[in-house]
């Protein structure tokens, strides 16, 4: 009778899709299912703990040997340990390897004493095949993207150089500002792209790290003899999608450029200050001057020019709020909105989160 139910415990446990590895109380192992005889294209009986790894062939995810102690089998014959969902390689005869992963438990029977151990392990290189083809792929389009966004940055600048060209042989002045000011605005695109590349992102910018060099620079593009300062405060990061980004940096600068030029009339000094703010979800942008104050806060259609324009499209674009205040001691723009909830790139999140927990980071696949 005892006979008849260990033979039918085999054919029970040979039905599983998942390997089985029994051990006894030293470590013998007493009995290999057929998918774990499969998995390791082989299946022996007897050895010890400190044997598993020269029987099997068993190595590390790195490729070397595996210490016998630390496999997760020999730690739950060794040491009663519970092992779960633990990663290793294993070598086959005809030379080719497999990636498992395993869990070990002991056995304990009523008196709570360990009489054995057990390893369930299913064969994951397919798996992890598709992940690392998958980590290639998404590895190329990083390179092509920051690729794109370098040769976009590049035509960029050569056209602001080319819009340069002809401004010192035109006696116009409001055409030679005309003109220095469309290649004002495309040296912030320009500047939005080269953020991508130079912090290793291709389609989101922070604002509060790009903003303050771009106000700085105009600010000293229009102060004579440092006449204009300009303070910049920032109250935490800024991330926009890259398209939001450009109208957002768009529309600041036009702020400021307007300040420049306009709110110090008659005067021999003047202060802007530019406050970003990202607080929960709420952005808050403020440009600020200590200027003359504005006339007509609310122009007319026809009075509007293109700084009032973008910062209207900059609006539109994210759903903005633009509050003005003005007044005899200077004009505030106060700018609100929701920052876009973050896309997730859950493929990459995926081989990220399995590359720190199974040490997969350099594991390749031999013999597939």
């Amino acid at each position: 009778m005892l006979s008849s139910l260990e033979g039918f415990k085999s054919v029970v446990l040979d039905q599983l899709g998942e390997g089985v590895i029994v051990a006894d109380a030293d470590g013998c192992i007493i009995s290999v299912n057929r998918a774990a005889e499969l998995i390791h294209g082989r299946a022996m009986l007897g050895g010890e703990p400190a044997s598993y790894t020269e029987d099997y062939e068993l190595l590390t995810m790195d490729g070397d040997t595996y210490p016998p102690g630390e496999l997760p089998l020999a730690r739950a014959v060794l040491r009663g340990e519970h092992v779960v969902e633990e990663p290793w390689k294993i070598r086959r005869p005809d030379g080719s390897v497999v990636i498992a992963v395993g869990t070990a438990r002991p056995i304990i029977d009523a008196d709570g004493k360990q009489i054995g151990s057990v390893l369930t392990l299913r064969d994951d290189t397919r798996r992890v095949q598709a992940e690392q083809d998958l980590l290639k792929a998404i590895e190329m389009k990083e390179l092509l993207l920051f690729e794109v966004n370098h040769r976009v940055r590049n035509s960029l600048q050569i056209v602001a150089s080319l819009i340069a060209l002809p401004m010192k042989r035109i006696d116009d002045e409001i055409a030679r500002e005309t003109l220095a000011l469309t290649r004002q605005r495309i040296e912030v695109i320009t500047a939005t792209h080269r953020s991508l590349y130079e912090l290793g992102t291709h389609d989101h910018v922070d604002c509060a790290t790009l903003l303050p060099d771009l106000c700085a620079a105009v600010v000293q593009t229009y102060s004579v003899n440092d006449h204009i300062q300009m303070s910049c405060e920032v109250r935490g990061e800024i991330v926009l999608p890259v398209s939001k980004a450009v109208s957002v940096c768009l529309a600041v600068t036009e702020l400021v450029t307007n300040a420049c030029k306009y709110a110090f009339a008659g005067r021999k000094e003047g202060m802007v200050r530019v406050l970003l703010e990202h607080a929960g979800d709420v952005v808050r942008i403020e440009v600020e001057d200590d200027g003359v104050g504005m006339p007509d806060p609310v122009p007319h259609a026809k009075q509007r020019g293109i700084g009032t324009i973008l910062v209207d499209s900059l609006a539109q674009s994210v759903g903005a709020v633009v509050e003005v205040e003005t007044g005899e001691s200077g004009t505030r723009f106060t700018i609100t909105f929701s920052r876009p909830a973050e896309e997730r790139d859950f493929s990459s999140s995926l081989i990220a989160n399995r590359r720190r927990t199974a040490g997969m980071a350099a594991a390749p696949i031999e013999g597939a």
